[in-house]
């Protein structure tokens, strides 16, 4: 009787084309579950304000000099145009505007050092205070001045 339940409620859900189901939307406390195979996973509805993620970008490029200078000392040692790319950093921000983390999402320069410098750079800047805990995403696009 198990199974046939189990088979119903499958082909249910792929005639329908609702097989997730969500609890807790619109309550504005409880963020969404969605039930798949068993187990829980929260969705994080919210995140940084537009407005507030604007000041996190200004920041970011206030403080670029800074930043650049991680790329700067391995340029300077490796003396080539071809040290270039792109290196995408997710920043997670504690309300009182610390970062919590700073992590490398992706790098086309893919170099350790500059990468590690960087996010311990980013993390020592002071943001702008938010409501609640957010991410936000940047990209540093890094090649020779000269």
């Amino acid at each position: 009787m198990k199974l046939n339940a189990m088979l119903f409620a499958m082909g249910t859900c792929l005639a329908l084309g609702a097989c997730a189901s969500t609890s807790g939307a619109g309550d504005g406390d409880t963020p969404p579950v969605v039930v798949r195979g068993g187990e829980d996973i929260r969705i994080d509805t919210g995140g940084i304000p537009p407005d507030k993620q604007a000041d996190v970008y200004l920041v970011l490029q206030q403080r670029d000099a800074s930043a650049r200078r991680c790329y700067q000392d391995v340029l300077n040692e490796k003396h080539t145009r071809q040290f270039k790319g792109d290196v995408t950093v997710l920043l997670s921000l504690n309300t009182n505007g610390t970062a919590r983390a700073v992590k490398i999402m992706a790098s086309t320069l893919n170099n350790k050092d500059v990468e590690n410098c960087l996010a311990a750079t980013i993390k020592e800047f002071e943001f702008p205070k938010v409501d609640r805990p957010g991410d936000i995403q940047y990209v540093y696009k890094f090649e020779p001045q000269y």
